[in-house]
């Protein structure tokens, strides 16, 4: 039960936007993750810690909610107070997936289940390094553009992945 609600807030974290307003919401996959690491936490204290991280992801998520295109107010539609959130958010979830992926890991290894341990850290790598090239891309903006086709296609190929990591976990484990 837990794993599926931590499948569900990953479907909620990939972003489409019309006219600027997230239709699913991140708000509402924060809560999910929150619910899911809250059934989770009992059976190792990596997902206790990744519950700590979700919290405070559910208010700072309640920002991106709505992002107005930068050509509607040209220039930074972020400014600072923008700027801060999305750099906290960004290390409060790298954090919680950390210790998601870590608690799936240990969970597996109890169960001598090598390869979703394996498939757990190799996850958590992705997911790291892909955060990493968005961090690039967010100081470098002519990078992004560049190789923005590519981000896109790794971002998606990524939470595929992380995707099929809970639903593996949800099988194996609950």
């Amino acid at each position: 039960m837990g794993f599926n609600k931590l499948f569900w807030g990953f479907i909620f974290l990939f972003d489409f936007r019309i006219g600027g307003i997230d239709i699913l919401p991140d708000v509402i996959g924060y809560i999910l993750f929150y619910q899911g690491l809250s059934i989770l936490e009992e059976k190792n204290e990596c997902f206790g810690k990744a519950k700590k991280f979700a919290f405070p992801m559910i208010f700072l998520a309640i920002f991106d909610i709505y992002q107005p295109q930068i050509n509607e107010i040209g220039g930074n539609p972020l400014g600072v107070v923008g700027i801060l959130v999305g750099i906290t958010s960004l290390i409060l979830g790298i954090m919680m997936v950390y210790n998601i992926c870590n608690g799936i890991a240990n969970e597996a290894r109890l169960t001598n289940n090598h390869q979703l341990e394996s498939q757990a850290n190799n996850r958590w790598h992705l997911y790291l390094i892909n955060n990493i090239i968005i961090i690039v891309g967010i100081m470098i903006p002519m990078l992004i553009g560049v190789f923005f086709i590519v981000v896109i296609i790794f971002s998606l190929v990524t939470y595929v992945l992380m995707l099929g990591l809970m639903k593996t976990a949800s099988h194996t484990l609950e």
